[in-house]
């Protein structure tokens, strides 16, 4: 039977009767240990509804805002850095989701925060660093507020200075006719040799992979639609990568941009949309196989009556979207060849943020997703107010496989595996979850086998507290669950050299450790997943807001 580990150190073994966690880590009493830990997180600038917030949910303290952090050695506090892991581990987020005690309306428009941890694996040594992404939005803020823009107490004593996507500047006049800035947080891609922070809401903007410094925008070709897509997708036989994004105003609608390995623009195509005319759609990710990109533009819709306030700035712009239980998902493949439209059709109602893969197989297009098991109000409501968010199994997503007809375009879906009925906790089957990642050897060619996702237990961390290895032939999972206090951020999967297995590779994360109020570098081997102790454990003399995204570039 798979097993199930809690990162801690070995113990006695638990007795027959105890549930199969193969070791247990002796701690306080939980709330006492909570209450502690939660002293290390509120400090004395930190304002009273934020330290009560900490107080009464330890793991809010990895929202906390983060300060810019020079290149500083970090501590391999156990094993040893795998060789595959020489290089740079890349990962972005918002390095705040408020300015002083002014708490930004939703967790994506938080600031952006790059962190690098450069790892050595012959000297088995580690450096790290982090540092604000300097957009338009983030500048002017720093001179509105005076200060050096970081973590001072002069952040927010102006207000909010720019408008975001879903928070409005403080003023009405700071919002009129200012279209939402971008906060380039979200991603980091490597590309045409610049490494790029992305986000949905603007172009790329390139980073001094040396010292973190922000380069400047990147615009590949006035073609490009405004917007690029964090989640853009390079094809691994030529390089290639797809892009989408909002048009530039005043135009309505989304298009798809192909740029190839140089940085060059191939091709830019419109995307069709369900209604004859384009509309406003928050469109995140896409699922790319050999031959074809596959869009969900789930029925998360800017309602016609709601259009003017947003874009005149007098209403927030993402706080006016709405689901719309009148409308389907509405479904879109692209032939990656040309970008021509191979299939545009609805299917039923789903809501989701992230695709996982896709392949093709006799004649039929096979997509793995994140389908949310809840409603995305509720889910919109936790992202609006980090500080009060409350999260259950509803919050989180099960892996669907849709199955489409290339020929027809008929659609079937299903549950990739096995999942936990509400109030169910056998850790053998999947468990809600995000951010479900394949091994690079698998994607877009083949069906993978495994897919490693960040899981929630919904037990007494209260947010994401456990990695699972899904085994799609086996329909079986192992999870390992994070020991308290330790909340992980999204894998990085790290493939060995000279193997040809599957999992073969190292599974990368950051964690946030509420004792050290900072983060640890975590890696695990992928095939022996449930092993107690890490490859490597890196404490890192910094702290690390919960991030997105990020990527691993391989010392040259």
């Amino acid at each position: 039977m798979p097993r199930i580990v809690r990162d801690a150190p070995r113990l006695a073994a638990p007795p027959a009767s105890s549930p199969p966690v193969a070791v247990r880590r002796r701690q306080l009493p939980l709330g006492r240990r909570h209450r502690a830990a939660a002293l290390c997180v509120c400090r004395a600038t930190t304002p009273r509804e934020i330290a009560r917030a900490i107080e009464d949910a330890p793991w809010r303290g990895g929202l906390e805002p983060a300060a810019n952090a020079p290149w500083t050695a970090a501590e391999v506090v156990s094993g040893r850095i795998p060789a595959e892991l020489a290089g740079t581990l890349y990962r972005a987020g918002p390095g705040r989701i408020r300015l002083g005690a002014t708490k930004y309306a939703h967790w994506f428009d938080g600031d952006g925060y790059v962190t690098a941890i450069e790892m050595d694996a012959d000297a088995n040594t580690a450096r790290c660093a982090g540092k604000y992404v300097e957009t338009a939005r983030w500048t002017k803020q720093r001179a509105r507020d005076g200060g050096d823009g970081t973590n001072d107490d002069a952040v927010g004593s102006s207000g909010v200075a720019v408008r975001g996507a879903w928070t409005q500047a403080s003023g009405m006049m700071a919002n009129l006719g200012r279209f939402p800035t971008n906060p380039s947080n979200t991603s980091i891609i490597v590309h045409a040799g610049k490494v790029l922070a992305c986000c949905e809401g603007g172009a790329p903007v390139a980073i001094d992979p040396a010292s973190l410094a922000t380069r400047g925008e990147v615009v590949f070709g006035p073609s490009l639609p405004m917007g690029f897509s964090a989640h853009s997708k390079q094809d691994p036989r030529d390089g290639t990568l797809y892009t989408w994004g909002l048009k530039k105003p005043p135009f309505i609608g989304i298009s798809v941009g192909k740029v190839n390995a140089a940085g060059e623009v191939m091709q830019v195509a419109d995307m069709p949309f369900p209604r004859a005319a384009p509309e406003f759609a928050l469109l995140h990710d896409c699922a790319m196989s050999e031959n074809y990109l596959t869009f969900f533009m789930c029925p998360w819709e800017l309602p016609n009556d709601a259009i003017v306030g947003a874009l005149s700035g007098m209403k927030s712009f993402g706080h006016s979207f709405k689901w719309s239980d009148e409308r389907e998902t509405w479904m879109v493949v692209l032939r990656k060849s040309d970008l021509s439209v191979v299939h545009a059709k609805n299917v039923p109602s789903f809501s989701s943020y992230h695709t996982c893969d896709a392949y093709e197989e006799n004649g039929k297009l096979k997509v793995l997703y994140g389908k949310l098991r809840g409603d995305r109000t509720g889910l919109e409501k936790n992202f609006g107010d980090m500080y009060a968010a409350v999260w259950s199994s509803r919050h989180y997503n099960d892996l669907h496989e849709m199955t489409i007809d290339i020929a027809t375009g008929n659609v079937t879906d299903a549950l990739a595996m096995p999942t936990n009925a509400d109030g169910e906790r056998d850790m053998t089957k999947m468990i809600g979850m995000e951010f479900p990642v394949v091994s690079p050897r698998t994607m877009s060619r083949r069906k993978p086998k495994y897919v490693y996702t960040l899981a929630n237990s919904c037990g007494e961390h209260g947010y994401f507290d456990s990695i699972q290895k899904l085994n799609l032939e086996t329909q079986k999972a192992e999870t390992r669950l994070s020991a308290l206090g330790h909340y992980p951020h999204e894998c990085e999967f790290i493939p060995k050299t000279n193997a040809d297995d599957e999992d073969a590779g190292y599974l990368a994360y950051v964690e946030y450790d509420v004792s050290r109020d900072a983060a640890n570098v975590v890696v695990l081997d992928a095939q022996r997943f449930t092993e107690v102790d890490p490859v490597a454990v890196i404490a890192l003399p910094m702290h690390v807001p919960y991030t997105f995204h990020g990527t691993f570039a391989r010392r040259a």
